[in-house]
């Protein structure tokens, strides 16, 4: 595959990606159709299931995109912060607040039944890096990087699922962001006053929406001779 063609796959992906994203937040997940999604980003039924099986898929696959959106809005402010344990503390705070207040993030897991299989939280990768380095400046005191990173993630996941359901306040969150602290062998005084600090301002990537246009005329596609037809209509 040549760099035209990769591009233009990944363009396809990018528009049913899109089209899923609003068509959700217009209407729901149950609601909308495959051959809805194919139609609003202009491209053949068929030719959905060169990217995904199913209409789940999709939905994973935008809350991914979502997740990794976050992170790329977040690393310019990390790439400033040359403190390890502030660099936990401004990411930890960072994912928290998104679990409380991106509106869509939080509208989209729900109405797509996502709540619990995908979480909001550092990559994990990202995450161990940030500890070894901690342990590398002398910052932390970890004996096992690897396994207090996974206990990290368990606990992080935790307090998202609890802060999404409702059961969570800022509290919660200020006492799970001293508590990761301590367990990175920080003191309890430097892990309280850490836990203080504020989130900088952080700019979210802005998109525009396409507009809907009038789809009543589709009817829902329901095996695969009704939508093989249109395999080879459009590229």
């Amino acid at each position: 595959m040549n760099d035209r063609e990769s591009e233009k796959r990944n363009q396809t992906k990018r528009s049913l990606l899109e089209s899923a994203r609003d068509l959700v937040a217009e209407r729901g997940s149950d609601r909308i159709s495959i051959q809805e999604i194919t139609t609003r980003a202009d491209v053949a039924t068929g030719t959905y299931y060169n990217y995904f099986e199913t209409k789940r898929d999709i939905f994973v696959a935008v809350a991914l995109h979502l997740r990794s959106q976050m992170q790329e809005d977040l690393e310019p402010v990390r790439n400033k912060i040359k403190d390890p344990a502030m660099r936990v503390t401004i990411t930890l705070r960072y994912y928290f607040d998104q679990a409380f207040n991106h509106n869509e993030w939080r509208e989209f897991v729900s109405n797509t039944e996502l709540s619990g299989d995908i979480t909001l939280h550092q990559p994990e990768d990202e995450a161990l890096k940030d500890i070894e380095e901690g342990i590398k400046g002398g910052r932390f005191r970890v004996d096992d990087p690897s396994f207090t990173q996974s206990l990290i993630l368990g606990m992080v996941k935790h307090v998202i699922e609890q802060i999404e359901s409702r059961k969570a306040d800022k509290g919660c969150v200020n006492y799970a962001i001293r508590s990761v602290l301590q367990m990175l062998g920080l003191p309890e005084l430097v892990s309280q006053a850490l836990t203080q600090t504020p989130l900088p301002p952080i700019a979210a990537t802005k998109r525009e929406r396409k507009k809907p246009f009038n789809e009543t005329s589709l009817a829902p596609v329901t095996s695969i001779s009704e939508y093989s037809s249109g395999l080879n209509s459009k590229s």
